[in-house]
């Protein structure tokens, strides 16, 4: 009976080491765990705290900079945009005729929370989410910048690396070379999201923004967009010469939302970069930037 008993109370107390911790109990961290953006919950998966709102941007990969016309810099579109709803806003197919259409083509993807998670610890496997920082790279010129600025648990972490994808100069640091390396990597992982899920990821879903940024500049002649040049009626009731002043000389910017959105869309969809749009106060060529959910206004 003694035997019995003593067995009896070791294995009460062995049950007592192995179970759980109570709710709401952090495991003690060890040397290679997450990184403080993570919780860990009742499963071994990682979870990243994130706010899960349409408009709060989670992930943003840009390219910025480089050696290209001005105006491009006002036009230019984010690579890769990840909200808090899941949603994804990609480039469709690049369209190689000219002139191009006015509307650049955005497609949006969906993706579900525990998906969130994964390009979340890829995220984090690439390094971004730490402490900010720039990796320049020697002996490339005119280059663009990749940019990633990621937001986890309230923070915002921003992450560059110029030339990124390009040779790497002889005289990298070591250190600098394999950050870039997984950098490089995470943005083909991210811009190749039916791979890296696993999964087919429909892109036939156009991006419809509710905001739209449309630059416009007086045409100096009849013809100044060339002979080819369709003329336009301005559609909608804000004088184009009314806009914001830009960083460039004689561009302005005016931010089109609402019912008045509805009717330059409508107009816009069949007009290309060489249209001329007729207004009251004069012709106009213009170039348009769509918002994302987290951008507002000019």
């Amino acid at each position: 009976m003694r035997k019995r008993i003593s067995i009896l109370a070791i294995c009460l107390v062995a049950g007592a080491c192995a179970s759980p911790a109570p709710s709401g109990s952090m495991p003690t961290p060890r040397a290679g765990s997450p990184s403080p953006a993570q919780s860990s919950g009742p499963s071994s998966t990682p979870k990243y705290a994130v706010e899960i709102g349409p408009d709060k941007l989670i992930l943003r990969i840009a390219d910025e900079g480089g050696f290209v016309p001005a105006g491009y810099q006002l036009t230019r579109l984010p690579e890769f945009a990840l909200c808090g709803d899941g949603s994804v806003i990609v480039a469709g197919p690049l369209d190689a005729t000219y002139p191009r259409l006015l509307l650049p083509d955005l497609r949006l993807l969906h993706v579900s929370p525990a998906e969130i998670q994964s390009i979340l610890a890829a995220a984090d496997e690439a390094g971004l989410l730490g402490p900010d920082a720039s990796y320049d790279v020697g002996g490339v010129a005119d280059a663009g910048t990749s940019v990633f600025t990621t937001t986890v648990a309230g923070v915002t972490h921003v992450v560059s690396a110029y030339a990124l994808g390009l040779s790497e100069d002889l005289g990298t640091p070591q250190d600098v070379a394999a950050a870039r390396s997984k950098l490089e990597a995470f943005q083909k992982q991210m811009l190749d999201l039916s791979t890296f899920l696993g999964r087919p990821v429909d892109g036939a879903e156009a991006y419809q923004p509710t905001v739209m940024r449309v630059f416009t500049t007086p045409a100096q002649t009849p013809n100044s967009a060339g002979p080819s040049a369709r003329f336009v009626a301005w559609p909608i009731g804000i004088d184009p010469a009314s806009g914001m002043k830009t960083a460039i000389e004689g561009v302005l910017c005016i931010a089109v939302t609402g019912a008045d959105l509805t009717a330059f869309t409508a107009a816009a969809r069949n007009a290309d970069v060489v249209t001329v749009w007729t207004a009251p106060s004069g012709r106009y060529t213009i170039s348009v930037r769509p918002l994302y959910p987290d951008e507002s206004g000019c």
